[in-house]
């Protein structure tokens, strides 16, 4: 089945792939889910979106659903590492009180 897919497409795959397990891997080792829930879902929604652009989606319209994933994986990213940044910040600055 991947010899059917180009190598940008499986790289871009793998990627997305690589960090969506870690951050769900952080989420699920993490004392604070509920301000994370926004973000994960951003990110899922993101590649689910990103997932369908590459592979069940061709031509022009591909690309629409490829952008809109991308955009919504950046902003779940982003808000991810806010949230968990923080978090760090906020938890470090209370020990050192």
């Amino acid at each position: 089945m991947a010899w059917e897919y180009y190598g940008d497409e499986l790289i871009i795959i793998g990627v997305l792939t690589t960090i969506l397990l870690i951050a769900v891997l952080n989420f699920l080792k993490s004392r604070f889910r509920r301000s994370l829930v926004f973000s994960l879902t951003l990110l899922l929604a993101g590649y689910v979106s990103c997932i369908i652009g590459l592979v069940c989606v061709r031509g022009w319209d591909a690309l629409g659903w490829i952008f809109i994933g991308i955009s919504l994986y950046v902003i779940g990213l982003l808000t991810y590492i806010g949230v968990v940044t923080y978090h760090w910040f906020k938890a470090r600055r209370t020990t050192h009180s």
